[in-house]
């Protein structure tokens, strides 16, 4: 699990302190209702405009833009941290899927975004598609026409005020952008001939490049879907989230 699934996760147990109702700006679906996605999706779709602007009250704090302190990830020979990054765009994105297995209890949502830019600060050294790397400095990418599905699965546990409530753990987001660019500055501590080569390959090799080291602005954007529902899921009781009446 990620430092920021970790934060979250502690931060919506620790700041419960009473159940609460759905806000009125979120319409319940009723689990019995055989047409439940469908619903969960048209409300889901009005309701996200108002997340996304933050609710103190359900601890879910301003999402676009988004600030996210640190990812990062070690793998493929190469390993790279992202810090004090920015995403934006999120305002955009259209919710295309909504689905609950209420018998495995696995919430998976989809969603299609334009566009989405990413600004911060980074350091990374390995190896990127077989050729050496090493840099910290600024950088900046930007994913157009992006699909993206979040998939969680949850468990059931009942809080000290004696109500379930709804837990999800971690998450998986498979991420399918249409467009990207990137640039990372002071490449090879500084040297422009061979920074600015390196960007000129990962320009016309993107697709490759965010295969080995895309999953930090993966885990990031996942992370605005999991906010919300973790924050949502810990304060307001399973059978008021999800309903089980007619």
């Amino acid at each position: 699990m990620s430092k920021l699934s970790i934060f979250f996760a502690v931060c919506a147990v620790v700041c419960q302190s009473e159940a609460l109702k759905l806000p009125d700006y979120i319409t319940p679906c009723s689990r019995k209702d055989p047409n439940f996605n469908e619903c969960a999706l048209k409300h889901g779709r009005e309701a996200i405009p108002r997340l996304l602007k933050g609710d103190p009250k359900y601890g879910v704090p301003v999402l676009d833009p988004m600030y996210v302190p640190e990812v990062s990830v070690e793998e493929s020979g190469i390993k790279i941290t992202a810090r004090n990054f920015t995403i934006e765009g999120a305002r955009n994105a259209t919710l295309q899927d909504f689905r609950v297995d209420f018998d495995k209890l696995i919430v998976s949502i989809q969603f299609m975004a334009p566009q989405l830019d990413f600004r911060g600060k980074y350091e990374l050294s390995g190896k990127l598609v077989s050729l050496p790397i090493v840099g910290k400095g600024d950088y900046n990418a930007t994913l157009g026409n992006l699909t993206a599905k979040y998939t969680t699965q949850c468990n059931l546990t009942k809080q000290g005020d004696g109500r379930t409530y709804l837990s999800p753990q971690d998450y998986d987001l498979e991420f399918d952008p249409k467009t990207a660019s990137m640039y990372f500055g002071n490449l090879f501590n500084g040297n422009k001939l061979l920074g600015d080569a390196m960007n000129s390959f990962i320009a016309e090799n993107w697709r490759l490049v965010l295969d080995q080291i895309g999953k930090p602005a993966y885990r990031a954007l996942g992370m605005i879907v999991h906010q919300i529902l973790v924050q949502v899921a810990h304060k307001v009781p399973y059978d008021e989230l999800f309903s089980d009446t007619d």
